[in-house]
């Protein structure tokens, strides 16, 4: 075997250990294929409130003109898990999904700095659009770090190689109709990526519960509150 924390001696010992010799260009599809469902095995964990290893979360900051309503988001980004404009106060952004955030937009009755934000495409949606120029700063779940000629390795190879491995031969059996090893590769890539997620944990609370303190201390309110208004 060759599994030295590199592309190229990836490929070699998912060969061996599929006894081929034939596959090269198959191979670096197997691979691809494993980082994709490790990406999407990642999110669906950090969803569920599961750990994730905190080497999958990156932040980026970016500059927000006064008008903007659309911004792009990281080449690498998978989902999004904060989005805050900076200042004093902070302004921690909700998120919702897209027919949700264009209601708030046509109902057209909020105003000043952003208050949601959605995804769309390659490119964060702010409603409210900024009503000044402010920094942001964008935490979110990265995706897999491909491997490639030009990018040989990534931190899952060189600590886990494992993970890469199994996660291939998976992606193996269906083309090469070996259903009898699937499960077992499963099993172990499965096993694999639970250590990657428990080894250095990001803390699976990440949601943030907020009420409007300022309906609550009314003294208007009297235990009274109206949805349809917010007041």
């Amino acid at each position: 075997m060759a599994l030295d924390g590199s592309y190229d001696g990836l490929k070699l010992t998912i060969a061996d250990f599929l006894n081929r010799t034939d596959l090269a260009a198959a191979i670096a599809d197997f691979i691809r294929l494993a980082e994709a469902q490790m990406t999407r095995r990642f999110a669906g964990r950090q969803r569920q409130g599961l750990a994730v290893s905190r080497r999958l979360i990156q932040r980026a900051d970016a500059g927000i003109d006064q008008g903007t309503e659309y911004i792009a988001v990281p080449a690498d980004l998978h989902g999004p898990l904060d989005f805050v404009l900076q200042g004093t106060p902070e302004i921690v952004l909700d998120y919702l999904d897209a027919a949700n955030l264009q209601q708030q937009k046509q109902a057209g009755r909020v105003r000043g700095a952003p208050r949601w934000y959605t995804l769309v495409g390659a490119e964060l949606q702010l409603y409210p659009v900024a009503d000044q120029d402010y920094t942001s700063e964008l935490t979110y779940i990265a995706r897999v770090p491909a491997l490639s000629v030009a990018n040989p390795t990534n931190w899952i190879l060189a600590d886990y190689p494992d993970a890469y491995l199994y996660g291939a031969l998976v992606q193996s059996a269906p083309y090469l109709r070996d259903d009898a090893r699937a499960t077992t590769w499963g099993t172990l890539f499965a096993a694999a990526l639970d250590d990657i997620c428990n080894a250095d944990p990001l803390p699976s609370e990440q949601s943030r519960l907020r009420t409007e303190l300022s309906c609550l201390t009314n003294a208007a309110f009297r235990g009274r509150y109206d949805i349809a208004t917010d007041i």
